[in-house]
């Protein structure tokens, strides 16, 4: 009798937006870059996203893509397909052991937007059949991993500032301090390789940009939104209000 058949679904989201990122495991499918930066029109509106195969077999792996929004605080939220807003060429591809495929994207959608479109472009490997040894069960393996396509106005940029700052705990209970960042441009912007200067009455902390990279990722702020991110702090006053300026890391 044939047994039940298990389906194993690994799904990825190397966003490093600040919500989460997790690592591939043995390293099976490569996607590169995490995140492209487009506009709404001219030349600036292409741009590709290469798959690795790093498996000793072949894959095909499809792309779909749709929008999603960053709330203030909190996990990304899905939308409905956006297939429609771009041209991926080609679609699906066979990727044989250790190959590699180049899917180029357009964005063809509204040229006149008001503000900066956020999407998620996933990069899927198509259901394969695996007959397990000695057994007759057969498993469903997929690989899904997931880019950021962020669409701008043409000569538009973001403004960001700190809006909030409060005392914190993280999520192994470390202690820090939770920032809502107010990005007031009609770009979306990143706060992930800022430097962050911190003070409170006569303490003083100057946070590096590694050290906001590893606690926000990349820290994309959506265009006229607000975003929330928590940083650890260990030597954070336990009283007095927190004041927060952010600067690039070239400024530092």
């Amino acid at each position: 009798m044939m047994k039940s058949r298990p389906r194993v679904l690994i799904a990825f989201a190397a966003l490093l937006l600040g919500i989460f990122a997790l690592a591939t495991p043995s390293l099976a499918l490569l996607v590169r870059p995490i995140i492209i930066d487009l506009t709404a029109s001219g030349t600036s509106a292409n741009g590709q996203i290469e798959v690795v195969n790093d498996r000793n077999k072949p894959m095909a792996i499809e792309v779909k893509v749709n929008s999603f929004t960053l709330p203030e605080r909190g996990d990304l939220v899905l939308g409905p397909d956006a297939a429609k807003d771009f041209l991926i060429f080609p679609a699906i591809a066979q990727l044989p052991p250790g190959g590699r495929q180049v899917f180029r994207v357009r964005y063809i959608g509204d040229p006149a937007i008001a503000q900066s479109k956020l999407y998620m472009f996933s990069s899927s490997e198509l259901p394969v059949s695996e007959a397990a040894a000695g057994d007759k069960a057969r498993i469903e393996v997929l690989y899904a991993i997931s880019s950021v396509v962020a669409v701008r106005p043409p000569r538009t940029t973001a403004a960001i500032s700190v809006a909030a700052v409060e005392r914190s705990v993280g999520p192994d209970k470390q202690p820090g301090i939770r920032i809502t960042f107010q990005n007031k441009g009609a770009s979306h912007g990143y706060v992930g390789s800022t430097v962050l200067d911190l003070n409170s009455g006569s303490w003083r902390k100057s946070i590096a940009a590694d050290a906001t990279g590893k606690a926000f990722g990349l820290g994309l702020v959506p265009a006229n939104a607000r975003r929330s991110l928590f940083i650890p702090v260990a030597d954070v006053p336990a009283s007095g209000a927190i004041n927060v300026t952010i600067k690039a890391a070239s400024e530092a």
